[in-house]
């Protein structure tokens, strides 16, 4: 990676931010937008969309603005040399101590800058607290959205992961033009882990707007966890792989099939989710629930917070509900194509 993108990854991830405390990392975004000139809005929750130059479809690039990290002020990123890869990572000036770094998503932030400055007609959506149930892409701007071709997210671990679907839905159709386009370049980058996860925010886009996803490889590791770390090579690829995705995909705009609802942790975890139209809701007693019926759009809103927002389309769980569940390594808990073949759910690896 050359100097001046190495300088702007550092400094990116330098930015402390967390759900719900997203200002710096807005403040700073909206200081790079400005310097440089760009058409850019922010909405009232903090989501940050941007627009450069014209197309009948724009490619869209996505990334979220929290991290799971609590706020340190004296986050530094550290730059080390491990077998022939150059790392980065997060310790305390004071302590000495780990850091969480926040690769996830400030590298998919990153990228999106990056996607930014390269390509001539572009759009970027950076959304805030993906980490507590998607909050910033649910209430997604529709008019911004209403030329959007196609979106690549960069929110995937390591270097070598995607998702092949979010929450028992696939992002795109594997036999499409779309499929066809795209799969022989990701293979190509060494993006051989397609695994089955659970949300990130073009999961409410696809759902909302019908066109098809990408979440690629953003080259972070160990995420949500203090010790976690960059490997800027792996940064580099999902830029690079960025680039080419977009140069034979084009200005076009790319249908998603639709396929059968089903609720994702009924079809992986043997019936912790539930399909019902109505919802499990929190009443003024934190023991007592009851039943509320499903509004039109899919979701039963609590007018005093919007943590109690229950998705009655993907298992009536409450937004952040699974913040912590899924805390763990393998990508929480997804089903990887690599690991499992063809048991998983009929979805034939076979490029």
């Amino acid at each position: 990676m050359e100097d001046r993108k190495l300088q702007r990854l550092k400094e990116v991830l330098s930015v402390p931010t967390h759900s719900r405390e997203e200002e710096l990392m807005i403040d700073y975004l909206e200081e790079v937008l400005t310097e440089k000139g760009y058409d850019y809005k922010k909405d009232n929750i903090g989501n940050i969309y941007v627009t450069k130059g014209e197309a009948e479809y724009f490619p869209c690039f996505v990334a979220h603005t929290d991290t799971v990290h609590s706020i340190n002020l004296n986050l530094k990123v550290v730059q080390l040399e491990e077998n022939g890869q150059t790392i980065l990572t997060g310790i305390d000036a004071k302590t000495m101590r780990p850091s969480g770094i926040g690769g996830d998503d400030k590298c998919g932030v990153f990228l999106c800058l990056e996607m930014l400055d390269k390509l001539d007609n572009v759009k970027i959506a950076l959304f805030v607290s993906e980490e507590i149930g998607c909050i910033g892409s649910r209430q997604a701007d529709p008019e911004f959205f209403s030329n959007v071709g196609y979106a690549i997210q960069y929110d995937s671990p390591k270097g070598d992961s995607m998702s092949m679907s979010l929450m028992g839905k696939d992002l795109f159709g594997k036999s499409t033009n779309f499929g066809e386009k795209v799969s022989p370049l990701i293979l190509e980058h060494g993006i051989t882990d397609w695994a089955r996860h659970p949300y990130t925010d073009i999961w409410p886009l696809m759902e909302k707007f019908g066109f098809s996803c990408l979440n690629l490889a953003a080259g972070y590791h160990r995420y949500h966890t203090a010790s976690e770390y960059v490997v800027v090579e792996e940064v580099e690829n999902g830029f690079e792989l960025g680039l080419k995705l977009h140069q034979i995909l084009g200005e076009n705009f790319y249908e998603r099939p639709q396929q059968e609802e089903k609720s994702y942790f009924n079809s992986i975890f043997g019936g912790y989710g539930s399909s019902s139209k109505q919802v499990l809701t929190e009443d003024d007693d934190e023991d007592d629930f009851y039943y509320e019926e499903e509004e039109e759009d899919g979701f039963v809103y609590d007018e005093d917070d919007e943590m109690d927002i229950i998705d009655t389309k993907s298992g009536g769980y409450r937004v952040g509900e699974f913040e912590d569940f899924w805390d763990y390594e393998d990508f929480n808990g997804g089903y990887s194509i690599r690991k499992y073949g063809e048991q998983n759910d009929n979805i034939d690896f076979d490029w």
